[in-house]
């Protein structure tokens, strides 16, 4: 690629790399920390890891440079700098390959970055505290437009310093591109462009982030066509694509319209009758009344309900209690996202009715224990609970990790991906590598938590105690329900604390980049950060959710990855967005109507010549996989059949209302597996693949329940209602497929009924078929 080279040798650079010569500055924060990061130096595989390399130890990517200058000037007998003779330092002679050196060379001995360090180190190698200290910094000019391959820019980082002073420091930053097929860039910020597309050009120096974005427009001879637009979401997409000469792809057929969007809001397949009725609706209007129908629909409400247990890591494997407790826990985990979504509470209250539940939410003690042992006991018979009418979910709190509870680190990690977007695992042990995070955020985040437990509180130990005694005291004869193991969410006055990673201090609790939280709960000062309308990252990272649901990809990608060294493909949609979502009052059915209803979304998944290669910019309805509760609901649509469910749902449940992540029955279990339902395990939204995979294809091939119920199902309801072959055949189609044959396929199908040894195996063979192919495994 164009960066390959790890070498740079040129004499000449930008104004950052003459800065650094003989002659001019150098000073150790501003320039040698940001070199020997960007030569690799302070990488985590070099001297940046653990316990360092060849005696060397240096923060990792330069997080820390009074640690790195102590490390560098004091350490290894001081024989690293040698102000007197600089040529024979041991940082000058490892780096250059004069001496052996694990790493290698990392660059040439006459090359810019050498004079550089040479230059510090006979100016006494020296640190000015704090000099490097950033305030800002900026990618100059922000835009690129490069009109053909091969094209090149000049890309320049501008940083300003906490003095007041500011400095071009290209040099010295880190520089990559998101997607380097389009555009790459060089070590010293020379963007080239490669095909037509877009991309970001992301420059990271002392801990900030700064993106341009270059555009390689598609040259076309034709005049631009005007394209209709529906709503704000269409504008903002139609003027990205107007920028890359990208014509979006035309209107969905109303067949690919109805079962794209059933699937998307509902997880399954519109009727064979809902197709014929939907097409033959001369209504213009028919396809918004569609939305609504859908977005209304209980499946809607448990769809979400299923996706919400996976962001809020639903996993009985950490609940209490007997495997059938755990499932019944999973359920009314469920059950209390399913009722909001159900009756569209906005998404604040929601994610409120997390962040700060208890168990007991206010009541009286021994009213909660009373209405515990009528839950518990109405849960061992059944599914039926009425815990959706709780205002908090508390048992997103009850915990295990192992015989511990739950951990603190666990906690911040969790919460910070699913409500906020952020990812903050790699600032438990350093600064994180890719966004602003440091340890001392991490620690400070996860004390919001410190006063959560989920164990008997001292007062309800007592109060069972009390009870127990009171029930020995009761007349012979006189039975009682047995008291259930009891347990609670609550606010012990033991906190756990996480001290400061480098002065072992108290730290106090603080939202991420947001104020100290105070007061009894943190937690409730947490969450009226979070869900403030102008909050950085909540709006952003649930619009961007949606968005990914309904596309198949976010704006930012991955969704639960909002750093600044990840970009929105397209920020001023996800900005408008957002602010929607949050003047809304974060009504989540006006925003799904709102992306729903966009021309944007009801593009064809036809593809023209100018967009055939978009992957990002949503010309067109990518092909993509369903979820795994999708496929198993769709099979079961197509084929005429029901699914088993056994312990781990109501008789009769689909497969988008099943709660537990760990599903006993057989098939379903099979399926899930093989097509990627969560184990929610992890705090990463990665654990649902996005991709294919052969045991997929295979399973659909070979499964010997799918093939049972191939031959079962619809087909012998057709087969028994005497219609005739070509009949049957477009029963089929629209069943699997949402429309009809054309006539090749027609031709085609109904001659290999005519070949089979029987008219029943020809008609097997036609519908296996149909569920073998990707336009019925995939959603377009």
């Amino acid at each position: 690629m164009f960066r390959s080279a790890l070498l740079l040798t040129l004499v000449v650079g930008p104004a950052s790399a003459r800065a650094a010569e003989p002659g001019g500055p150098v000073d150790f924060e501003r320039h040698v920390v940001g070199l020997l990061n960007k030569s690799g130096c302070s990488a985590g595989s070099c001297h940046g890891s653990f316990g360092g390399k060849g005696g060397l130890r240096l923060s990792l990517f330069g997080a820390e440079p009074e640690k790195d200058f102590l490390a560098l000037t004091r350490g290894g007998g001081g024989r690293r700098i040698n102000s007197a003779d600089p040529n024979q330092s041991l940082l000058l002679l490892k780096a250059t390959g004069q001496i052996p050196h694990g790493g290698g060379m990392r660059f040439a001995a006459n090359s810019w970055q050498a004079r550089a360090l040479r230059h510090w180190i006979a100016g006494g190698g020296q640190r000015i505290a704090d000099s490097g200290a950033v305030t800002r910094l900026e990618a100059v000019p922000s835009e690129h437009v490069l009109t053909k391959p091969g094209e090149m820019a000049q890309l320049s980082v501008r940083a300003t310093f906490a003095d007041g002073t500011t400095a071009d420091v290209t040099a010295f930053c880190e520089l990559r591109a998101k997607d380097d097929s389009v555009a790459d860039v060089s070590l010293l910020g020379e963007v080239r462009a490669a095909r037509p597309g877009d991309t970001a050009i992301v420059a990271s120096y002392r801990g900030l982030t700064a993106v341009a974005r270059v555009f390689v427009p598609i040259l076309r001879a034709e005049p631009y066509p005007v394209v209709p637009e529906v709503n704000y979401v269409d504008r903002a997409v139609f003027a990205k694509l107007k920028r890359l000469n990208v014509v979006p792809s035309n209107l969905a057929l109303d067949e690919e319209f109805l079962r794209r969007v059933a699937i998307d809001v509902t997880g399954g397949l519109p009727t064979p009758d809902e197709v014929r009725a939907f097409v033959a609706d001369p209504d213009p209007k028919k396809r918004e009344k569609a939305i609504d129908k859908l977005l209304t629909s209980p499946l809607h409400a448990a769809l979400w309900a299923t996706k919400m247990c996976d962001i809020t890591g639903c996993n009985v494997d950490a609940m209490d209690g007997s495997p059938d407790q755990r499932t019944r826990r999973a359920r009314m985990w469920h059950d209390w996202f399913r009722h909001r979504f159900a009756t569209n509470v906005p998404y604040d209250r929601m994610v409120r009715g997390v962040l700060t539940a208890t168990s007991r939410e206010g009541h009286a003690l021994r009213e909660w224990i009373d209405a515990e042992i009528v839950r518990e006991r109405v849960n061992d018979k059944g599914f039926d609970s009425t815990y959706h009418e709780r205002a908090t979910l508390d048992h997103y709190w009850r915990r295990f990790e192992g015989e511990e509870y739950f951990p603190l680190e666990k906690m911040a990690e969790l919460t910070s991906t699913a409500f906020l977007g952020v990812r903050l695992e790699c600032a438990q042990c350093h600064r994180h590598p890719f966004d602003r995070w440091t340890q001392t955020d991490y620690r400070a985040f996860a004390n919001t938590f410190g006063r959560v437990r989920f164990d008997s509180s001292p007062d309800l130990t007592s109060a069972v105690v009390d009870l127990l005694e009171e029930r020995r005291k009761l007349p012979p004869g006189k039975v009682s329900a047995p008291i259930p193991r009891l347990r609670e969410v609550y606010l012990s006055d033991r906190s756990r604390r996480l001290p400061h990673p480098d002065t072992g201090a108290v730290l106090s609790a603080r939202a991420l980049g947001g104020p100290e939280l105070t007061g009894t709960d943190p937690r409730e000062a947490l969450t009226d950060w979070v869900t403030r309308p102008d909050n950085p990252f909540f709006a952003r990272a649930f619009v961007n959710r949606v968005w990914a649901h309904y596309f198949g990809t976010g704006m930012i990608d991955p969704v639960d990855d909002l750093a600044a060294s990840n970009p929105a493909s397209n920020e001023p949609l996800l900005t408008a967005l957002a602010a929607d979502f949050a003047k809304s009052g974060f009504d989540v059915r006006r925003l799904e109507r709102t992306i729903l209803v966009s021309r944007t979304y009801q593009l064809s998944s036809t593809p023209n010549d100018t967009n055939r290669r978009d992957h990002g910019n949503f010309a067109r309805s990518y092909p993509r996989p369903l979820m795994a509760e999708a496929v198993l609901d769709a099979l079961n649509d197509a084929l005429g059949t029901k699914e088993d469910f056994g312990a781990d749902a109501p008789a009769g449940a689909r497969a988008v209302e099943v709660a537990t992540n760990r599903v006993r029955a057989g098939h379903a279990a099979r399926v899930f597996s093989v097509f990627g339902r969560p184990a929610r395990t992890s705090t990463c939204d990665c654990e649902r693949p996005s991709g294919p995979a052969l045991p997929q294809t295979l399973f659909l091939m070979t499964d010997p329940v799918l093939l049972k119920k191939i031959t079962g199902g619809r087909l012998a309801k057709l087969l028994a209602a005497k219609m005739s072959d070509a009949r049957i055949v477009d029963e089929l189609f629209l069943a699997t497929l949402s429309r009809l044959p054309d006539a090749g396929e027609k031709t085609t199908a109904l001659e290999r009924v005519s070949a089979a040894s029987d008219r029943e195996a020809g008609l097997v063979d036609v519908l296996w078929a149909l569920v073998n192919t990707r336009e019925f495994i995939l959603n377009h």
